[in-house]
C-alpha cells in the first residue's frame, strides 16, 4: 500500500483582530467513499488557547501535525480543515473562521497560508449578531471541505477573517510501486 506521511505544525494566526484568546480546531478530512486509513497519528485535534493581543498582533500555537496515512489512490486526496474560536474571560467560545488547504501532492516542506472565513447569514442572523452578540457558525462544518455541487459552501454569504499558518512535510513511500504518480 502507498503511504503518505504528514508532518509538521500549526504555526499560528494572524488577523482576527477583534479577537483575544484564539485556538484552533483542525481535522484531516479524505475523500467520501474512499479506502484511505489512519496508519498512525490523530486525524484531528485542537490547539492550546492563545492571546492574540489585539490589533494585528500574531497568535502563536506551533501545535504539532504528525499523521500517517495509507493511500489506496490519488482520488480523495486529504484535506486539512481549521476553525479558528475564541474563548473570553467568562469562558464561552466565538467563531472566528473557518478554512480549508488541500494537502500538497508533491513531497517536501510546503508553507501554506489558509485564509478563513465566517459566515454572515440573513438579517435575523446580523441583527442577533448586533444587539446580543451572537455570530452565526454551520451547523454542520464538514461542508466547508466539501466541493460536490450541493454539498459544498459556495452560495454562502460570508466574510474574511483572518489566516492560519502552517507548515508541513510532505513524505510518500511507495507510490511508484502501487502504480500511482507521486
Amino acid at each position: 500500500m502507498a503511504e503518505l506521511h504528514l508532518i509538521g505544525s500549526i504555526l499560528g494566526c494572524s488577523d482576527f483582530k477583534e479577537f483575544q484568546g484564539v485556538y484552533c480546531k483542525w481535522s484531516i478530512i479524505t475523500g467520501e467513499h474512499f479506502d484511505w486509513q489512519i496508519l498512525a497519528g490523530e486525524a484531528s485535534g485542537c490547539t492550546q488557547v492563545d492571546s492574540t493581543g489585539g490589533e494585528g498582533v500574531d497568535g502563536v500555537w506551533d501545535h504539532p501535525l504528525d499523521v500517517h496515512l495509507g493511500v489506496p489512490s490519488m482520488v480523495g486526496w486529504p484535506r486539512l480543515r481549521v476553525e479558528v474560536w475564541s474563548r473570553d474571560a467568562g469562558g464561552s467560545n466565538t467563531l472566528c473562521g473557518y478554512g480549508f488547504c488541500n494537502v500538497p501532492t508533491s513531497p517536501g516542506l510546503h508553507d501554506i497560508d489558509i485564509v478563513t472565513w465566517v459566515p454572515t447569514g440573513g438579517v435575523h442572523e446580523q441583527l442577533c449578531q448586533f444587539f446580543l452578540g451572537i455570530k452565526p457558525h454551520l451547523k454542520d462544518p464538514s461542508i466547508v471541505a466539501r466541493t460536490r455541487p450541493g454539498e459544498s459552501r459556495f452560495g454562502l454569504k460570508c466574510e474574511s477573517s483572518g489566516v492560519v499558518y502552517l507548515q508541513i512535510e510532505v513524505i510518500t513511500s511507495n507510490f511508484e510501486a502501487q502504480g500511482l504518480c507521486s
